[in-house]
């Protein structure tokens, strides 16, 4: 049985998402990590108070917030969390200080990150929540060594106004223990602690006199080399590399293999600013792999210049795919919360790009596909793909994602209208998922528009709802008949009673509203007993079913070119 509604009618304006949100601390992100963009949810200003602007804009900025030695940036969090996307992301998780709401508080930052084609993490959605103050003696005996990254960036602008003058190159290497987050696991933190020191000291005593070391955050190393030729920072890095992995390392705990992944700027090659070639080793470093090279990922000044390049070829490979018929359906169950029974599936874009047959995961692709204005031209061939597919099985029902900019351009309803008129029963086996900020610019227009949805016999879903943007009263304009709950709150539903409380009170808001519930990023059974008790309506995530291609059969109705 359901658990009682906890919902109260004349509460409304108090359930709304937003300032629910606000009254656990918790704030939503995106973290487009290729260009080092944050995004954040509508109620970042409540929870977060003000904080630089660079800090709010770029994910190096904000790891810069973290305090050091109290734990792992996001930045660590996500390079550190090993494992492969193969679709739904990769969790990641942690913990740090930091000054936020004009306090030192402590932070909880979780999320899932999705890789790109080289498979290394491309973008993020996560969740940061503030936990408590910190109190005065806790980050005491914490940072040991630790230096402060304003000391640093001193020390840096130092070199670069003593040297560069004389025609010396400056170089900063930006060092980090790979998979320190599986030592602790391993070791526990008192061993970890005693592996960082071993690997300052291995560090030190490669130095040479004129060159600066200094340990900045919980596993950060820079190490400053002035006259350096261009064409040896590799083997500087090679020199530190293999100092740190020239023996294990033994501990109380045991003994570890310990590798460095090492990233580096070169000034006046790059830059002459100290921020901004700390910041671009700091970028350089997410980059690097441990142990395969010993070298280091330097970072270029043309990298802008080649990541323009890189968007034009995407262009003409994305039109190519699109007219080469190398777009495909990958199908994931959604599956009723009681009785596991599969209700219908969410048709999920994937695009081949290359001769290897590597694929596009919808989280990387449909914001480039945004960013480069074809994301219209390839909701229109999921569409065709979908209702391909529901024509030929009579026992299917699919839900497809509409980005925005396709509900704004009314070609994208006209076809719909005709593709879903070809075929009896097929519009009865389609929901039509839009994201909750499509809701927000034009809410009369969508309206509308989801009312015509409505009239030919789809059903309506507001994916990854609960990050505040939309009201309760924007709800009740809108004819929804499912809202899919933002799995970034359903993850941590065995950690958090704060997101057990909001992600319970979502289920009973929805039951106020008449429309069914899907829980997304549901991977183990204590969140899907929690769920099912709660009242949710629907499952979704690998504890219930992966994302599997699905090819229309021979014949199906695929004629319509959609690029020229």
């Amino acid at each position: 049985m359901p658990a009682p509604s906890i919902f109260n009618a004349r509460d409304e304006a108090r359930v709304d998402p937003r300032n629910l949100l606000s009254s656990i601390g918790e704030v939503v992100y995106s973290w487009d990590i290729q260009s080092d963009t944050l995004t954040w949810g509508p109620n970042a200003a409540e929870v977060l108070g003000a904080i630089p602007e660079a800090a709010m804009a770029r994910g190096l900025g904000f790891a810069g917030l973290v305090e050091p030695g109290s734990g792992r940036s996001r930045y660590d969090a996500v390079f550190s969390s090993g494992g492969h996307d193969e679709g739904e992301g990769v969790i990641y998780r942690t913990r740090y200080a930091a000054e936020l709401a004009g306090r030192r508080m402590w932070v909880e930052d979780s999320g899932r990150w999705f890789a790109g084609t080289d498979g290394r993490p491309a973008g993020a959605r996560g969740m940061l929540r503030l936990e408590r103050q910190v109190r005065p003696d806790e980050l005491l005996g914490q940072t040991g060594e630790l230096g402060d990254r304003s000391a640093l960036l001193d020390r840096l602008s130092s070199a670069l106004s003593e040297h560069l003058p004389a025609e010396r190159n400056v170089v900063i290497l930006v060092a980090a223990i790979d998979e320190l987050a599986r030592l602790n696991d391993d070791f526990g933190h008192e061993a970890t602690d005693e592996i960082i020191a071993v690997v300052q000291e291995r560090l030190r005593s490669v130095t040479r006199r004129r060159d600066y070391l200094v340990r900045y955050s919980g596993n950060r190393f820079a190490i400053l080399l002035t006259g350096c030729p261009l064409n040896q920072v590799d083997a500087a890095a090679r020199r530190f590399g293999k100092a740190v992995a020239q023996a294990a390392i033994e501990t109380a705990r045991g003994i570890a293999l310990v590798r460095l992944r090492v990233g580096a700027a070169i000034a006046p090659d790059l830059s002459n600013h100290a921020g901004t070639l700390l910041s671009a080793a700091e970028n350089a470093l997410a980059g690097a792999k441990a142990g395969s090279s010993d070298t280091a990922v330097i970072a270029r000044r043309q990298e802008s210049r080649e990541r323009t390049d890189s968007a034009s070829g995407f262009d003409v490979s994305a039109l190519a795919a699109l007219n080469e018929r190398r777009i495909e359906l990958a199908l994931q169950p959604v599956v009723r919360a009681q009785s596991r029974e599969v209700s219908f599936h969410e048709a999920l874009l994937r695009v081949s790009f290359g001769q290897d047959g590597a694929f596009f995961a919808t989280a990387e692709l449909i914001p480039m596909l945004e960013r480069r204005g074809l994301v219209r031209l390839f909701d229109h061939r999921v569409l065709e793909l979908a209702v391909g597919l529901l024509a030929s099985e009579p026992s299917l029902s699919l839900s497809v994602n509409v980005s925005p900019r396709s509900l704004s351009d009314p070609e994208w309803l006209d076809a719909f209208l005709a593709c879903t008129s070809g075929a009896r029963g097929v519009a009865e086996r389609l929901i039509v998922e839009i994201t909750e900020t499509a809701t927000i610019d034009n809410p009369t227009r969508v309206a509308r528009l989801l009312g015509q949805i409505k009239e030919r016999g789809s059903r309506v879903a507001i994916d990854d709802f609960g990050a505040g943007h939309t009201s309760l009263r924007h709800l009740r304009a809108f004819p929804i008949d499912v809202l899919k709950i933002d799995g970034t709150f359903t993850q941590n539903l065995r950690r958090s009673t704060d997101d057990r409380f909001y992600v319970r009170t979502l289920i009973d808001l929805a039951r106020h509203l008449g429309v069914d519930t899907v829980a997304e990023w549901v991977d183990d059974e204590m969140q899907a007993r929690l769920l099912a008790d709660w009242g949710v309506t629907y499952l979704q995530g690998h504890l219930v079913g992966k994302a599997e291609l699905r090819r229309p059969p021979a014949g199906a109705r695929t004629e319509t070119r959609a690029a020229g």
